[in-house]
């Protein structure tokens, strides 16, 4: 039996007890309530950040800016929310159990008063009804020459409208629409029954297409896209300009109006005068869409195709106009010419048999000889990527040379070509030539208003460049080829000094030293459809991998540099390297199961055959004066 306490020993105890007591009768605010815990509200914005009950002192109750302060403890965050505070008329509402809810909702920003700076809700949709531009994303407006996400306490999620600039008219976003930079919300307005904005349907196309690329087109516009008037087909000094052309005779060249007397894929189209100077230009006629990728069977072999497969090569484009280099091109002399693979061939067939992605990395020097430079002459900065297909010829990205929501509309006096290259930065003396470029041609129906359909341009240099070792040109492919390799399953090398990963700081870029390089898998056209917001035409593509079904990519990125997609030899297509396309976009996504990036480019086919061989064989006016002009 445990025997009772002495007691001289009680009394020792109760003395220590009053003592404690006596030093502790009142607690720190800090440890009060730690003691003394509510129960937690819902949407308690700020209360799990700091001491103190905001809800109970300045939701259910009016608080000055002393009680606020009491809240908060920290000048910087008292100043923040009385800010909030004030807009949300925290200080004039009487508080009904409705008002309460109406300032709790506004200092959470899921409903505003005045400008909606706090606004912090879902709406993407403006007030016409465009969708908005992710804050993270540089196409189709660059975003981030004006805002910075990486900021702390930054609140630009998702593509949400915001007011990050304090606007009268309230919040606002950047629009998915490259002719709307940006445009103002409909948001909740605190107390108010709120509608919501829907997109804005599609424009409906009543009007039937043209089928076999408008050749049996017989109507009477005679007007092009550039807003020029057709030129009488039977002019002298046009009949002499289309003595060589190919033109089918059952097509009859009436007047002055729009043909399509060579079946361009294009569709109908004529000549026209631009400052004393005879060109080209397409009618504004809608076109079936021709498949390009995909069913190989549906691929009819044009009798003036050029052919790439085996050892028989035929010439397609005119060498007074089109130069030297279609009979040699993508044979790497430093490679296929002397029978030796560079370092990244065999990772690409090991790549086929594991169904993985490689590349990403350095690529070998002299590996992509065809790889060009497109350099601002000021200020002078790496502008885009492009790919020499002549000794007198280089295509790039429409987007590289004309691109309004960018500032973009550049003059062959504005650009150099950087040739031979493999380090970004150095001058590589006695590898590298500069030359500078006296023609521009963008694509009469680069579409940059829409989706960068057709983002295709040529640059012509101002003198012949001769080949080397490091200087050599890629080939473009048939239509039948084009057709093969843009299929699902084939993969293509991408090169170029872009950024090493995507970074939303924009003082903060990650170029490499040297070329880099990655191999892409070709993806199904219906997978790439669904992948972007972005329309995706007959003549793109995308490659990539957007094959995981947990993750989901929610929007593009127009690419500061523009790649080209080469397809190395492959025994069953070709012997030599392709360009196919020229890279648009770039999109990626993180995945919330693995954190590793999945990367999608879409591609624009090469439609450059007929462009190059007829409009080389004039005289063309620089870009300012004639194609971008009708955009």
């Amino acid at each position: 039996m445990v025997e009772p306490a002495s007691k001289p020993t009680a009394v020792l105890l109760l003395f220590l007890l009053h003592s404690c007591l006596a030093n502790h009768v009142f607690l720190s605010s800090q440890r009060a309530s730690q003691v003394l815990v509510r129960s937690r509200r819902a949407n308690q914005l700020f209360e799990e950040m700091k001491p103190g009950n905001l809800e109970r002192e300045c939701v259910e109750e009016v608080c000055d800016h002393e009680e606020a302060r009491e809240v908060f403890e920290q000048p910087d965050k008292t100043e923040n929310f009385w800010a909030v505070y004030l807009d949300c008329k925290g200080t004039q509402m009487t508080r009904t159990q409705q008002n309460i809810n109406i300032v709790r909702q506004c200092i959470e920003g899921q409903c505003i008063f005045g400008k909606g700076v706090n606004y912090d809700g879902n709406v993407n949709i403006t007030q016409s009804g465009r969708p908005c531009q992710y804050w993270r994303h540089s196409f189709p407006h660059p975003i981030m020459r004006e805002f910075n996400i990486s900021e702390p306490n930054s609140n630009l999620d998702e593509n949400f409208c915001r007011n990050p600039d304090n606007r009268p008219e309230g919040p606002w976003c950047f629009t998915q629409d490259p002719t709307v930079q940006k445009e103002a919300c409909r948001v909740p307005t605190c107390g108010e029954d709120f509608v919501p904005s829907t997109v804005a349907p599609e424009p409906d196309q009543t009007e039937e297409c043209l089928p076999n690329y408008g050749v049996d087109y017989v109507g009477d516009l005679a007007v092009t896209l550039g807003g020029h008037t057709c030129l009488q087909w039977s002019l002298p000094k046009l009949t002499a300009l289309s003595v060589d052309k190919e033109f089918m005779p059952e097509v009859p060249l009436v007047g002055n109006k729009c043909r399509n007397p060579d079946k361009d894929p294009e569709g109908p189209w004529c000549y026209v005068e631009v400052s004393g100077n005879v060109t080209v230009d397409f009618c504004d006629l809608h076109l079936c869409e021709d498949q390009l990728v995909g069913d190989e069977s549906t691929a009819e072999a044009d009798g003036r195709e050029r052919s790439v497969l085996g050892s028989n090569r035929k010439r397609f484009f005119d060498p007074r106009t089109f130069g030297i280099g279609e009979d040699d091109c993508g044979q790497r002399p430093l490679f296929e010419k002397i029978d030796k693979e560079d370092t990244k061939e065999e990772e690409l067939l090991e790549s086929y048999r594991d169904k993985r992605i490689v590349g990403g990395n350095d690529a070998e020097e002299s590996s992509a000889p065809w790889q060009v430079m497109l350099y601002k002459r000021s200020p002078q900065e790496l502008l885009c990527g492009a790919s020499l297909i002549s000794d007198q010829w280089i295509l790039t990205a429409a987007h590289c040379i004309y691109y309004p929501p960018w500032n973009k509309n550049f003059s062959s006096s504005d650009i150099l070509v950087r040739l031979g290259k493999h380090n970004r930065v150095k001058f590589e003396r006695g590898l590298e030539k500069i030359v500078a470029i006296d023609k521009i041609i963008v694509h009469p129906k680069y579409n940059w208003k829409e989706n960068l359909n057709r983002d295709i341009a040529l640059l012509h240099m101002r003198r012949p460049v001769p080949f080397t070792d490091k200087i050599f040109p890629i080939c473009l492919p048939s239509k039948k080829v084009a057709r093969t390799l843009m299929s699902e399953g084939y993969k293509g090398r991408v090169t170029g000094w872009g950024n090493l990963k995507e970074t939303w700081n924009p003082t903060v870029r990650n170029l490499p030293n040297v070329l880099q390089q990655i191999h892409l898998p070709i993806v199904d056209q219906n997978t790439c459809r669904r992948s972007t917001s972005v329309k995706v035409t007959d003549n793109m593509f995308c490659a990539g991998n957007i094959s995981v079904p947990t993750c989901k990519l929610k929007s593009c990125s127009l690419v500061s540099a523009a790649g080209a997609l080469v397809h190395p030899p492959s025994a069953d297509v070709v012997h030599l390297y392709l360009q196919s396309t020229v890279l648009t976009f770039n999109q990626s996504v993180y995945c919330k199961s693995s954190n590793q990036p999945l990367q999608c480019v879409v591609f624009n086919s090469n439609r450059v055959f007929q462009v190059l061989n007829r409009r080389t064989a004039i005289v063309v006016t620089p870009v300012r004066e004639t194609a971008v002009d009708h955009l």
